[in-house]
C-alpha cells in the first residue's frame, strides 16, 4: 500500500503536475489523521471496554465484602440485645433489693460476658476498597459512588476505632477493680479462708466493689447502645451502596 501511494507521487512529480501532488499530499495527510483517529478510538473503546469490565468485577467484591459486614453487624447486634436482656434482669432484681451486695456483683459479672464483647467488635471486610486505593483503580469507579463507598469506609473505621479504643478503657479499669476485690464470683466461693472471710464480710468494702462494676456497667452499656445505633446506621449505608451497585451490575 506505501509502494502504491509512493509511486502515485513520483508520477505527478515526473509529470510536472505540482498542484495534483499538492491535493493529493493533503488528501493522504487526511487519511493518515482519520486512520490515527479512527486507531486511538478503537483503543479508547477497547480500555473503556475493560474498564467497565474490571469495575463490574470491583464491584461484585465489594458487594461480597457487604454481606459479609452486614452479617456480622447482624450477629453482633443481637448479642448486644442479649447483654440488655440481662442488664433488664439485673436492675429489675437490684431494685426489688432481693440480693445482698455481693450477690449484686456476682450478678453484674453474668452482665458482662464475652458474648457481648464479641457484639462490640468485629474486623471489617475492606480489601477490596484498600486494593482500588492501593492500584489507584479507585478513579475508574464513578465519582457519585467512589464518594458513597469511601464515606462508607471512613464511617466504618471510627466505628472500629471507638469500639477498640473504649473496650480496651473499659477492659483496663475492669482488671484494676478485679485486683482489688477478686473476680465477681470469689466472694461466693473464699471457702473457710479466715483471711478472705474477714475481707468479704466488711459491708464497705462490698459497696465499693458494687459501685465500680457499676460503673463499669454504666460504661459498658453506653459502649454497645452506640456500637448499635452506628452499626445499624451503617447497615442502611450498606443497604443503598448494594441497591446502586446491584443496579449498575444490571445494566
Amino acid at each position: 500500500m506505501i509502494k502504491f501511494f509512493r509511486k502515485i507521487r513520483q508520477n505527478l512529480l515526473s509529470e510536472g503536475k505540482t498542484g495534483k501532488y499538492l491535493r493529493y499530499a493533503v488528501g493522504e495527510i487526511i487519511l493518515v489523521v482519520i486512520g490515527i483517529l479512527i486507531a486511538v478510538q478503537i483503543n479508547n473503546w477497547n480500555t473503556n471496554r475493560k474498564n467497565k469490565e474490571n469495575i463490574k468485577v470491583y464491584y461484585g467484591q465489594i458487594l461480597q465484602d457487604l454481606e459479609k459486614d452486614e452479617s456480622l453487624m447482624i450477629i453482633g447486634n443481637r448479642m448486644i440485645d442479649s447483654f440488655f436482656k440481662r442488664l433488664t434482669l439485673y436492675q429489675e432484681s437490684f431494685k426489688k433489693n432481693e440480693i445482698s451486695l455481693w450477690a449484686a456483683t456476682t450478678e453484674i459479672g453474668k452482665v458482662f460476658s464475652a458474648e457481648a464483647i464479641r457484639g462490640s467488635n468485629f474486623e471489617a471486610h475492606t480489601n477490596t476498597i484498600n486494593t482500588l486505593l492501593t492500584t489507584g483503580d479507585i478513579k475508574m469507579i464513578p465519582v457519585d459512588i467512589r464518594n458513597m463507598l469511601l464515606d462508607f469506609k471512613y464511617k466504618q473505621a471510627g466505628l472500629i476505632d471507638y469500639l477498640k479504643t473504649q473496650s480496651h478503657l473499659i477492659s483496663t479499669s475492669s482488671l484494676e477493680t478485679q485486683k482489688l476485690y477478686g473476680g465477681p464470683d470469689l466472694p461466693t466461693r473464699v471457702g473457710k479462708h479466715p483471711e478472705l472471710i474477714n475481707y468479704y464480710s466488711d459491708q464497705k468494702v462490698a459497696l465499693q466493689s458494687l459501685l465500680e462494676l457499676e460503673s463499669l456497667l454504666y460504661e459498658q452499656a453506653l459502649l454497645l447502645k452506640n456500637a448499635k445505633e452506628r452499626s445499624e446506621d451503617l447497615i442502611l449505608d450498606m443497604h443503598s451502596i448494594k441497591d446502586i451497585l446491584n443496579s449498575k451490575l444490571n445494566e
